[in-house]
């Protein structure tokens, strides 16, 4: 049925005009995937276009340069339905302040970070699963209670470089939240409503906003 060699910064542009994606996604990459995508990422948060002016400049990053991490992070934890993409994007965006914060900064939770803003126990499962070796220098714990700010921090450290932190979304919603990605594929909305709980929040029209945004921008039927 297609005509079209899928790529994989091509899974954001694809599922936007409302195609499937196939699994495995080859790895062929082009430019205009690139640009596809942050344009998608630039209609979900309006205010990443530029990093001038970011409260914390070390942290920000523009859609352009989040369009190099985000479509590979669905690729690798397989999520290809349009509505999960759009659901974990909205999260990252308004969490994040469309990019522009990478850890907690108010009130300052020790040990929250990474681009959907963990909490420090959920970082600390993630990286023990992508870097156990790094943890194992800080603590052999697996849980963060009783662990300092200090550790709690240097453990947050450990996954917001961008090789990490703009997956951890994903890694999250795979993990935690299978009833919220069976909901998103019968009904998007009530599928939203339930990751919303699953990360431990309740909608607001702030995350309604962005929720509403990606999903015009992926073509999503809510």
């Amino acid at each position: 049925m297609y005509t079209i060699i899928i790529k994989t910064l091509t899974i954001l542009c694809l599922t936007a005009s409302g195609l499937a994606l196939p699994s495995p996604i080859p790895t062929d990459i082009k430019r205009a995937d690139v640009l596809s995508a942050t344009a998608i990422l630039e209609a979900i948060a309006p205010n990443s276009k530029s990093c001038d002016g970011a409260p914390v400049p070390d942290e920000c990053r523009t859609a352009a340069q989040a369009a190099g991490f985000l479509p590979q992070a669905f690729q690798a934890y397989s999520i290809y339905d349009p509505a999960a993409i759009a659901a974990v994007l909205s999260l990252i965006a308004f969490e994040s302040g469309d990019f522009k914060y990478n850890i907690n900064h108010f009130p300052g939770t020790p040990g929250q970070g990474t681009r959907n803003m963990q909490m420090a126990q959920y970082n600390l499962a993630y990286a023990l699963e992508v870097q156990p070796d790094a943890v194992r220098k800080i603590t052999t714990a697996t849980s963060v209670d009783g662990l300092s700010p200090e550790q709690r921090n240097a453990i947050r450290d450990i996954v917001t470089t961008d090789e990490y932190t703009w997956a951890s979304g994903a890694w999250f919603f795979v993990r935690y939240c299978k009833d919220a990605q069976d909901a998103l594929l019968k009904s998007p909305s009530e599928g939203y409503a339930k990751y919303m709980q699953c990360v431990g929040t309740t909608m607001t029209d702030e995350r309604q906003a962005y929720w509403t945004r990606a999903a015009a921008a992926l073509n999503v039927k809510t």
